[in-house]
């Protein structure tokens, strides 16, 4: 047998034809599989090229994105400095920068490549992040060159003139970047992932904060903004009464009215018409009614008096009060109405502000304002309280005016911000629109609606002395321990009084009839809480004591009174109850020449 298989007597030797077809299959077969292989290495180099594609677009983002993070600094400092010709071209540099990393996250390998677990959460993290950087810094070049070319010179020029028009360049800016930075916002959280790497949320989360922290300063400025050249007499000369205010004689807002300044605004020219003290409005009458029943269930016709105009809660009803008072007396009705007292005059001024010349005091430190105008003054001039009052009037009126004559610098807005926030700094005014915008601009020194956590303290002389110029305030707040549920907390205030022995005759209590009398204070301590926080009772020095409850603009107002003698701290204390989110937390006032502290106590179980 050879070594070749033989074909049966059965089976037909195969011919040529199906040899060729055979061969024929066999050739597509190799085709197809060529194709095939083909088909493979293409979408392989296919993928591969994707690949390589987002790996260049997520470095061409990352190494944009980095440049940005290591000049945001810079241009903070120069902004700062208020270096904007610098800041606008490192703006220029930020904008070119995120733009290129908005560019590559946006192409199509990029955004397909989103869609794959997990590596899409990373893609789509770095995304988010490159398009809020290109929505922040878009704008910023030209924003910095118009704000370099209203505020370089000061908003307030050397000659008391404000640049309205300034102003009205900055709005559209101010609104526009509003509505980016919601976008940003948007497109930031869109992006957060659990799966997303740390080292690509530690750099984003801080930026995501940062944002919604400046979101509603932000749109605060926005709703200002379109007010203020209206303020300014952008359409027709205003008229601003300035009242000088002693918390000396403390009332819930500031202190007694003891002089005025008129002040005329027009197309933002500032300029100083008239001054005068309280002893020109003691026969005038403000129209009580003016503010509203409540109000004049209150406190009565004692409000129509100048010495009383700011014994409400709120300056708008001071202002309300102050505007009819001088009507009645024959001056001007005032368009705008601003409270200030000797405290925030110091704080406008600020501690770095030259000395101030004023009068038979010589150069006075800003720091020292203050002092001179609450006590020196009264040392000084003694009896003759004319020379005292005319005195007041014009140095009041003369710090004032070196507030508008700086111009409003850097420092110059912290001290306003410091007198606002302290409640020494207050503006009302008689337009409905501006009101608005002043009470959420938060200047304007209202109560507000009551929120949970928070109330607010006011102090009333209610014999007539200059004592509370020593009475310093210190509270102790007992929040609750857990943050739901039903709770307790407390509220202690503690009044002290440093008078020395040596007063002069004007500052005595004057109804007293002993020495020791004579250097008591006595206050009305008001409360303002939520209503649907539980009183469960106050005390004086530990004594339980009846209170008058009222209700004043939503709140409930607790009133009491006490006498506050040198070296015998009166410590007063307030129990609530109720739901623990709502128990107080936050304390607000009053606005004593001494600062009030607050302590947080041992939590309440």
């Amino acid at each position: 047998m050879s070594g070749h298989s033989s074909l049966s007597s059965d089976q037909p030797l195969p011919s040529r034809r199906s040899r060729l077809e055979e061969r024929r299959r066999r050739r597509e077969a190799r085709t197809r599989r060529g194709a095939l292989w083909v088909v493979v290495w293409v979408v392989v180099l296919l993928v591969v090229a994707w690949v390589v594609a987002v790996v260049v677009s997520g470095a061409q983002a990352a190494r944009a994105l980095q440049r940005v993070a290591d000049q945001v600094p810079v241009l903070e400092q120069q902004v700062r400095d208020e270096d904007f010709t610098a800041a606008t071209a490192t703006a220029a540099g930020l904008d070119e920068d995120a733009a290129a990393a908005d560019r590559a996250t946006r192409q199509f390998p990029y955004r397909l490549a989103e869609h794959v677990p997990w590596v899409g959460d990373q893609l789509s993290a770095v995304r988010g992040g490159a398009h809020a950087a290109a929505l922040l810094t878009a704008p910023l070049p030209q924003a910095l060159q118009t704000a370099g070319n209203v505020v370089s010179d000061g908003l307030v020029s050397a000659d008391q003139a404000v640049d309205v028009a300034g102003l009205a360049q900055l709005t559209p800016i101010v609104t526009d970047y509003r509505t980016r930075i919601a976008q940003a916002r948007e497109s930031l959280h869109a992006g957060e992932s659990p799966a997303v790497l740390s080292l690509i949320s530690d750099r984003l989360d801080p930026v995501t904060a940062q944002l919604d922290e400046i979101a509603g300063p932000l749109d605060t400025a926005a709703q200002v903004l379109p007010q203020l050249p209206s303020l300014l007499g952008a359409d027709g000369a205003r008229t601003y009464l300035v009242a000088f205010t002693n918390p000396a004689e403390i009332r819930p807002v500031q202190g007694i009215v003891g002089a005025y300044a008129y002040l005329s605004v027009d197309q933002g020219k500032i300029s100083l018409t008239t001054t005068g003290t309280d002893g020109d409005l003691y026969d005038a009458r403000a129209d009580v009614s003016a503010v509203g029943p409540e109000f004049a269930a209150l406190y009565g016709e004692d409000a129509s008096l100048v010495q009383n105009l700011t014994v409400g809660g709120s300056a708008d009803e001071a202002g309300v009060l102050a505007s009819s008072l001088v009507t009645d007396a024959g001056l001007p009705a005032p368009d705008v109405v601003v409270f200030v007292d000797p405290v925030g005059l110091g704080q406008l001024l600020g501690p770095d502000h030259a000395a101030l010349e004023l009068g038979p005091f010589g150069q006075v430190a800003t720091a020292d304002v203050a002092r001179v105008l609450m006590y020196d003054a009264y040392v000084t001039y003694g009896a003759n309280q004319a020379a005292r009052k005319a005195f007041l009037a014009a140095t009041s009126a003369a710090a004032f005016q070196a507030v508008l004559s700086d111009g409003l610098s850097t420092a110059t807005l912290d001290g306003a911000q410091e007198a606002v926030d302290s409640g020494h700094l207050a503006v009302w005014s008689s337009r409905p629109a501006e009101q608005a915008a002043l009470e959420t601009a938060g200047v304007a020194g209202v109560l507000g609606e009551p929120v949970d956590g928070t109330v607010h303290v006011g102090l009333t002389n209610t014999e007539p002395s200059k004592l509370d110029y020593w009475v310093q305030p210190a509270f102790d707040l007992s929040a609750p321990c857990a943050a739901g549920g039903t709770a307790r907390g407390s509220l202690t205030l503690t009044l002290t009084n440093t008078v020395p022995e040596d007063i002069p005759d004007y500052v005595a209590n004057a109804t007293a009839r002993t020495a020791l009398g004579e250097r008591t204070a006595q206050q009305t301590v008001s409360l303002w809480v939520a209503p649907w926080v539980g009183l469960e009772g106050a005390s004086v020095n530990g004594q339980p004591v009846a209170t008058a409850v009222d209700s004043e603009g939503g709140w409930r107002l607790v009133r009491l009174t006490v006498d506050v003698p040198p070296g015998a701290p009166a410590v007063v204390q307030w129990t609530f109850s109720g739901s623990a989110e709502s128990l107080p937390r936050t304390v607000t006032g009053p606005t004593t020449a001494l600062a009030p502290t607050v302590t947080a106590a041992a939590c309440t179980p």
